[in-house]
């Protein structure tokens, strides 16, 4: 007993010490309000420390909104950091240490916010203290803030309803990724994610909005126009995203060397029908028509030769053109190592006329990759007129390669494939533009 007694009276006569230290030297009023030091039922009570009233009145007010938004929603962020500083004084270095809370509150947008205001305060109450050791004043600052228990209640209910729809959207959103089937939908997708990034106020997902953002971003590099003649002086053309059929509002625009009466009518499905007449086209020249199309500030291009509208007979000519993007997908993606493992090819062919074709071999020099993609005795038979996409897996792991500034994006390569009416080998040049799942 005597021990503790001891250890009690060190302790008091240590804080007295420290309270001597510090006197009053200015306050608001001459008697402490009572709110000060006791329970107080529909509020409650901030006090801070700050070197000026100004500061001081700021800080009060920036606990008060903490408290209010920590009460109604539990996962704001409030991060923690300690500042280092230097003052010099007289020419020596004063070093210290400052432990500054800073609440970032990320919920501008949050409703209940609004009602938060310095008008509401029910009492104010501050003294100026000094520190007789060191000479140096400062502010203790108290504000008496009304929020009821009932208050609580309903901002609660109402954020957690607000939340939910919130959390909703970004969930749809992350599911309409795979179901694209306007380009419009990407810039709406977009657009509804900015407006979830300014309600969003904890990190994970903010991390996850920024993430979704960028893959919707994404998509514009993964379109792609390609098409087919129906018969002579009528075209087709066709906008893919990743190889499949998308629709898009915006007309493309239509150039020629040689052809007149140029003219582009969009259909139900999406298809674009371009008629022309190329009675002034002179055969031995390279007839052709470019078809642009601009897509929130992306150019697409799409030129097709007008010689192969009618040439030979279609059941023994081959009429196979790469087109789109080769997108290349790793299973598994080792960045610390700059390795891929198992890497899946999709490959997108047009055969314009319908002729039976059979796959021997593919080889790809991908930029990214240190040595080429090659794949032998593949003997995949297709049939079908129109897109098809060639799907082709490269087992085994792969070393990355840091691709220089001046590098060309674009994978090129050979597609060799056989020709059953004819029995010939027939090499088919690839040279397109690339997609990967690694950076």
């Amino acid at each position: 007993m005597k021990r503790i007694s001891l250890a009690l009276c060190l302790l008091l006569a240590a804080c007295c010490m420290t309270l001597a230290q510090d006197k009053v030297v200015e306050r608001s009023a001459k008697k402490t309000p009572e709110w000060l030091n006791q329970a107080n039922d529909g509020a409650f009570v901030v006090t801070v420390t700050a070197s000026s009233l100004a500061d001081a009145q700021v800080k009060a007010m920036t606990e008060v909104t903490e408290r209010i938004i920590l009460s109604v929603a539990s996962n704001v962020s409030v991060s923690q950091r300690n500042e280092s500083s230097e003052v010099v004084e007289n020419g020596s270095v004063d070093s210290r240490d400052e432990f500054t809370r800073l609440s970032k509150i990320k919920s501008a947008n949050l409703p209940f916010l609004k009602g938060i205001s310095p008008n509401k305060i029910a009492g104010i109450y501050w003294q100026r203290m000094l520190n007789k050791k060191t000479g140096k004043g400062y502010y203790e600052y108290s504000v008496l803030y009304p929020y009821s228990r009932s208050e609580q209640l309903t901002l609660q209910a109402e954020f957690e309803t607000l939340d939910k729809e919130m959390t909703a959207k970004y969930e749809q959103l992350e599911q309409k990724l795979n179901n694209i089937e306007a380009v419009e939908d990407i810039k709406t997708a977009i657009t509804e994610l900015e407006a979830l990034k300014a309600y969003f106020f904890d990190d994970v997902r903010l991390e996850q909005v920024d993430g979704l953002k960028k893959r919707y971003s994404q998509l514009y590099d993964a379109l792609s126009l390609t098409g087919e003649f129906v018969k002579h002086g009528e075209y087709h053309c066709q906008l893919l995203l990743k190889g499949m059929p998308v629709t898009v509002s915006t007309v493309p625009t239509l150039k020629s060397n040689c052809a007149s009466q140029l003219n582009v009518r969009p259909t139900a499905d999406g298809k674009f029908v371009i008629t022309y007449d190329d009675s002034d086209c002179i055969e031995d020249e390279e007839n052709f028509i470019n078809v642009q199309l601009r897509l929130d500030g992306k150019r697409l291009s799409h030129k097709f030769s007008l010689a192969e509208a009618g040439a030979g007979n279609a059941d023994q000519r081959l009429s196979l053109v790469p087109e789109g993007k080769v997108m290349l997908t790793a299973a598994m993606v080792d960045t610390a190592a700059r390795e891929v493992t198992d890497i899946t090819v999709r490959l997108t062919v047009n055969n314009r006329n319908g002729s039976k074709f059979a796959v021997k071999s593919l080889e790809l020099n991908v930029p990214d990759l240190a040595v080429p993609l090659i794949f032998d005795n593949a003997d995949a038979v297709y049939s079908t007129k129109g897109l098809i996409q060639i799907k082709m897996l490269a087992k085994g792991d792969c070393s990355l390669r840091k691709v220089k500034k001046g590098d060309f994006a674009f994978v090129n390569g050979t597609l060799t494939v056989v020709n059953p009416n004819t029995g010939a080998i027939e090499p088919i040049k690839v040279a397109l533009q690339y997609s990967t799942n690694w950076e």
